[in-house]
């Protein structure tokens, strides 16, 4: 088989192909790594660099957020609100996402008042054409990226706010949520429109025991606006992939329900078990990542970090429907080397036809 360009290799991988080798991407949020590999330590999640690093170290795709990493309004001081009215504390670990400490919605009374920003605004695909741009060089498979309707939403009440929300009053959160929502279809739509080949919801549903809530209430609260979104990305004519952290053993059926092309991280140290998933889901969802970021990357020999990246592609890789990466991010804690190795074994092994 004839050497794929990035772009070609993802699309193949996600259409339960086998291309040339197995897709790798991640998301860096290491200011060491960029600071090596492009020269620069970025003060905010940039598409360029974003884009730079990833051509740089061979990764097939780079995942750009729709109008700044979480909201417009980010700055040097150690405390600050956002564009949301959400409150946020910055620490030298947080990067890019700063610690949510403060929120705007506690009631009806708030929310009456409440102004949300508009998701029409020219400069919030700034960051899409940019790297969209750039890409022309480089045959990236191109990522959007959008909140999800549960995360965007919790950021206004607070996760207390919200949890106790939907059992004490379900039709203020459903608003909320309702507003969210649109305001990241909106976002979502307008990325596509610019170009980009897919677009990624990032929505944490659990923790590294169990989902933050029950399968009921996760129907009830949740899926349906899940369903409209990923609905109307569909339409559009984009590919939809969800991000997730968290034990989603219990939600995955449901998730994998609503018509999402790809599930992404499988977080190893919350029991997503990658052997379960591609038996049960892997001939209709393409996983991504699963290499322990907690354990393997930060403190695993070379050779440790292969023998995982071996397993994940023996796992998941035949048939396609798999791109390789850590299972949440690349940080700082984790030895720029490491990262590295990830790569270079992802490259080594990932080679079709797949003989581990």
């Amino acid at each position: 088989m004839s050497e794929m360009t990035s772009k070609q290799r993802v699309y193949t991988a996600i259409n339960h192909k086998e291309p040339d080798m197995v897709p790798i991407t991640e998301f860096v949020y290491s200011r060491k790594l960029y600071k090596e590999v492009i020269g620069i330590a970025p003060e905010h999640y940039d598409a360029e660099a974003v884009m730079r690093c990833a051509n740089k170290i061979g990764y097939d795709s780079a995942v750009i957020p729709f109008g700044g990493f979480g909201g417009f309004n980010e700055n040097d001081a150690q405390t600050y609100e956002d564009e949301w009215g959400t409150t946020y504390m910055k620490e030298e670990d947080t990067w890019p996402s700063d610690a949510p400490v403060g929120f705007p919605i506690k009631d009806k009374s708030d929310l009456n008042n409440y102004t949300f920003p508009d998701a029409t605004l020219a400069s919030r695909t700034d960051g899409i054409k940019k790297a969209l741009k750039l890409n022309k060089d480089m045959n990236k498979f191109v990522v959007g990226s959008v909140r999800g309707p549960f995360s965007g939403s919790w950021l206004l009440t607070g996760f207390e706010g919200f949890c106790f929300g939907m059992y004490d009053d379900p039709d203020f959160i459903n608003e909320i949520v309702t507003k969210v929502t649109d305001f990241y279809i909106t976002g979502g739509l307008r990325m596509i429109e610019a170009g980009a080949d897919a677009i990624q919801f990032a929505d944490d549903y659990g923790s590294n025991a169990a989902p933050f809530m029950s399968l009921d209430m996760f129907k009830a609260m949740v899926v349906p606006h899940m369903k409209r979104m990923v609905d109307a990305f569909k339409k559009a004519g984009a590919h939809v992939i969800m991000h997730s952290d968290g034990n989603l053993n219990a939600l995955l059926s449901t998730i994998f329900e609503q018509d999402i092309d790809a599930y992404h991280p499988m977080e190893r140290a919350a029991g997503m078990d990658i052997a379960q998933i591609k038996r049960d889901y892997g001939d209709k969802i393409m996983l991504i990542g699963n290499v322990n970021n907690k354990t393997t990357l930060v403190t695993g020999t070379k050779e440790e970090i292969e023998e995982e990246v071996k397993e994940c592609i023996r796992i998941a890789a035949p048939g396609g429907g798999f791109m390789l990466a850590s299972d949440h991010s690349v940080h700082d804690d984790i030895p720029n080397e490491n990262v590295l190795a990830l790569y270079e074994a992802g490259r080594k092994y990932g080679k079709y036809p797949i003989n581990i």
